[in-house]
């Protein structure tokens, strides 16, 4: 799914993707749009972009992280037009898996959306916070129990994949 300010920018973006052999791109125009085809199909991804019209990219961001299905554990790559850190930090907060400067060239889209796939990481799912997480995934070797793998509200990587199928 592809949720943008610009129709122009999604429509381009969309034809990028269709070429790369994509079952299928919806394109929505604001958040009531891509609320109704929530409603009717699974996504395996989606990119939002920070000034989505309506609700905007946060809250559409944190919207998706706490539903219920597919979509909770889809990666999402959100867009920002200016690298400052509070953009930085409120994407992330809301639960982004990727953030990339917006415009986004074809290539830097289909990089990122590779970069998603390949480097996924836990989904936190708890009160505070539902997204990625966001501690440092280090080569620190850990001797003693992994506390992790117990952690209630933790959804691995092998089960998102799971969950959101095959991309």
């Amino acid at each position: 799914m592809l949720a943008l300010s610009h129709a122009q920018t999604s429509d381009g973006l969309k034809s990028v993707l269709m070429q790369q052999k994509l079952k299928r791109v919806f394109v929505a125009s604001n958040n009531q749009e891509a609320v109704s085809q929530l409603g009717e199909q699974a996504y395996n991804m989606i990119l939002i972009e920070e000034g989505f019209p309506e609700l905007g990219g946060a809250d559409f961001c944190r919207f998706l992280r706490m539903t219920d299905g597919p979509m909770a554990v889809a990666p999402i790559i959100y867009g920002i037009i200016s690298p400052e850190k509070g953009r930085v930090l409120a994407a992330r907060d809301a639960g982004a898996s990727k953030i990339v400067i917006m415009p986004l060239s074809p290539k830097k889209l289909l990089q990122t959306i590779h970069a998603a796939i390949k480097e996924m990481r836990p989904i936190i799912q708890t009160t505070a916070y539902r997204g990625p997480d966001r501690r440092m995934m280090g080569p620190k070797p850990f001797h003693g129990p992994d506390k992790r793998k117990t952690q209630k509200g933790l959804v691995s990587v092998a089960e998102q994949k799971r969950i959101i199928g095959s991309f």
